[in-house]
């Protein structure tokens, strides 16, 4: 038996929110009453119960788990050094979800704000493992100095995506906006809508033919995250470029051909 952390925003609450300060692996030794009595420093200093509707129960999930309902799209930095257990948010959540998480899995029903998985404050790393998945479209700079992990977008990202990647692989169904990778050193980017990449950046593409790719796109999990994107349909023929050269980076970008 797990705990099951349910907190549901209180629709007469509509300033943005700060929850930085909110860990999933802190909330699981505490009571229903005293997760409500939690204080959001970074938050005018209110507690949890004031701004959210919490509930608190023993389930059958494999992990401890972390629900967020409602309005969510003015809460920011959910997941904030995330590092075990699943967080679900079932709608939009706003910016920064994600930043620095380490581990477990947080997954976003609607859509995500600006800097998904990326670096908060003075930190020159962003995520650094674990599973980010968000069913809708991002903003901006989503996966900003990634280091380890994957995020799996199944909608449209913003701009800048995957800037100053280390490490790790992105994965977006939709279209991407400007300044794709920009300064990438590692990692893999993978589009599910061809893009023109910059030529003195990236090398040509040329086709894959390994079978990594198939094992890659075959994995049960994804084609659930994905269900729409026919990342695995067999007709596919894929693309790699490399880069970003500006940088002497040595990441890669896979696209459909």
């Amino acid at each position: 038996m797990m705990k099951t952390i349910t907190l549901t925003r209180n629709q007469t609450c509509e300033e943005p929110i700060d929850v930085s300060s909110l860990r999933l692996d802190q909330l699981l030794p505490l009571s229903e009453t005293e997760i409500a009595k939690v204080r959001l420093p970074s938050c005018r200093n209110v507690e949890l119960g004031e701004l959210f509707q919490v509930e608190s129960r023993s389930s059958e999930s494999a992990v401890p788990r972390l629900n967020l309902r409602g309005d969510c799209r003015g809460v920011h930095h959910l997941g904030h050094q995330h590092r075990e257990g699943a967080i679900h948010v079932a709608g939009d959540i706003g910016n920064y979800c994600g930043d620095c998480m380490t581990g477990g899995t947080i997954t976003v029903d609607g859509n995500a704000g600006d800097h998904l998985g990326g670096p908060t404050g003075t930190r020159s790393i962003g995520m650094n493992g674990g599973l980010l998945t968000v069913q809708g479209s991002v903003g901006d700079f989503a996966g900003h100095r990634m280091r380890r992990g994957e995020i799996r977008i199944a909608g449209n990202a913003g701009d800048s995506l995957a800037a100053w990647q280390v490490a790790g692989t992105v994965i977006v169904g939709g279209t991407v906006g400007r300044h794709l990778a920009y300064a990438m050193r590692r990692g893999t980017v993978v589009l599910g809508t061809p893009v023109q990449l910059t030529a003195n950046r990236f090398t040509a593409a040329v086709e894959m033919k390994t079978p990594f790719q198939h094992l890659f796109f075959h994995r049960s999990d994804l084609a659930n995250s994905l269900p729409d994107s026919n990342l695995a349909d067999s007709t596919n023929t894929w693309l790699v470029s490399r880069g970003d050269r500006a940088v002497n980076g040595i990441g890669e970008i896979w696209q459909r051909g």
